[in-house]
């Protein structure tokens, strides 16, 4: 009988519904975070009605704060639950203690960085993630990869859209502006500054089955270049729009 990382014991609640304990700890979450980014550092939305109402998506924008996934769950109102993230698998989920004690806190899916015998498969990463969304979820990628310095972008990365083309699902781009500020990266507090995040029109990946490997690689390319055009553009706009006379 063929192996399926499906029924991995280390893995295989990824494609399970949340236990009690992680809805309890979602609802405290969503709580807090709500309370914060309505009051304290305001969260201005634009775009919403560019959410996908019957398919998954996966959510990116540019990365600048710790804050970015909280105001990613909360312009979407669909609340923490909803979403995944790609976590690094020997960091993450070779730790039998992290691995444990977090299942029941975040929606990690994991993908390996190191190339060793016990990596998994993209492809094994790509069928946790399509079971995953297939009970009704959604994953954020950051393209930066990382949080990058206050105010400035870094270059895309292919992972999002090789994700989207794998998956065939949606990308959802948005930018954040001001999260930059009210949490930048090497601060351990937030500052009551507001924030704006505009949901932008998604973008459908094209059919890879259609495409020769040669085609795959630039569309690839392409789609990644054109997601980071747009999303530093409307970054842009957002700061030109919002900043003081």
């Amino acid at each position: 009988m063929k192996y399926s990382i499906l029924e991995d014991p280390r893995y295989k609640h990824i494609a399970e519904p949340k236990s009690i304990l992680f809805q309890i700890f979602s609802f405290i979450f969503d709580l807090y975070a709500n309370t914060v980014l309505t009051f304290y550092t305001p969260v201005k939305v634009i775009g919403r009605e560019n959410i996908p109402k019957d398919q998954p998506f996966i959510f990116v924008s540019n990365h600048n704060s710790h804050m970015d996934i909280a105001i990613l769950a909360y312009a979407t109102r669909m609340g923490y639950e909803k979403f995944g993230f790609l976590a690094a698998k020997d960091y993450w989920f070779d730790n039998n203690f992290r691995r444990i004690f977090f299942k029941n806190l975040i929606n990690l899916i994991p993908i390996s960085r190191k190339q060793n015998p016990e990596s998994l498969d993209l492809e094994d990463t790509m069928t946790l993630s399509k079971a995953f969304m297939g009970l009704g979820n959604n994953i954020i990628i950051f393209p930066e990869g990382s949080r990058g310095e206050p105010g400035k972008m870094q270059r895309f990365r292919k992972g999002a859209v090789k994700f989207s083309m794998g998956l065939d699902v949606p990308i959802l781009p948005a930018a954040i502006i001001g999260a930059d500020k009210a949490w930048p990266k090497g601060e351990k507090w937030m500052q009551s500054v507001p924030i704006t995040v505009k949901i932008l029109p998604k973008v459908d990946p094209p059919k890879t089955e259609e495409l020769s490997k040669t085609a795959y690689n630039k569309a690839l390319s392409k789609l990644t270049k054109e997601l980071e055009t747009k999303i530093t553009n409307q970054v842009k706009e957002l700061e030109e729009t919002t900043s003081p006379e």
